[in-house]
């Protein structure tokens, strides 16, 4: 069994419109799924909204997530599992780098993927903003040499958040959810 990261389900990007900078305390705060639709799952995907439900906060100048994400099991089912990671400003502008903390599910699970080497079976999980939207990436090595790559991404709207989660393997789209969210108590 491959053990990777799962990237919360609820972020992802939808159609391309013109986009004003964001900074990433833009994004902190509750999120509340409104819309959920699901494509390409090969097996039943039983989604709603309130699946798409998360928490980004502040975390020493960069930021957590608190969220369901999606994660394969060894059959190649897919099934939700909780998502909770902070990620740390880099060098680089807008990209942000997985920071392990003891309380982070997945720094007990995993390798740290802030400088995992995927050749090496560990996963490599990172961030970028760019613009008005949000990118969360996980790259692993499946164990046939192919890559699994999820990318979940939010962007910001007038209305809150419309996102998009892609889960590839190799080629292969195996599943797309698409969403919107609104801040909690809006």
């Amino acid at each position: 069994m491959i053990w990777r990261y799962v990237l919360p389900a609820c972020m992802l990007l939808l159609a391309p419109r013109a986009a004003t900078a964001a900074e990433i305390h833009d994004f902190f705060g509750e999120w509340r799924g409104v819309e959920v639709a699901v494509a390409g799952a090969k097996q039943p995907i039983e989604l709603t909204p309130t699946n798409l439900d998360m928490s980004i906060t502040d975390e020493d100048g960069g930021f957590r997530i608190r969220a369901l994400g999606m994660g394969r099991e060894p059959d190649g089912s897919l099934v939700l599992q909780p998502f909770d990671a902070a990620f740390a400003p880099t060098d680089t502008p807008g990209v942000f780098a997985f920071a392990p903390s003891g309380g982070s599910l997945l720094s007990s699970l995993f390798a740290d993927p802030a400088v995992g080497n995927p050749l090496e079976g560990d996963t490599l999980l990172w961030a970028r903003l760019v613009d008005d939207t949000l990118h969360v990436y996980s790259l692993a090595i499946d164990d046939r040499g192919g890559f699994i790559l999820d990318q979940s991404t939010g962007q910001l709207t007038e209305d809150g958040m419309v996102s998009r989660y892609v889960l590839r393997l190799e080629n292969d789209q195996i599943v797309t959810i698409d969403g919107r969210l609104e801040r909690a108590g809006d």
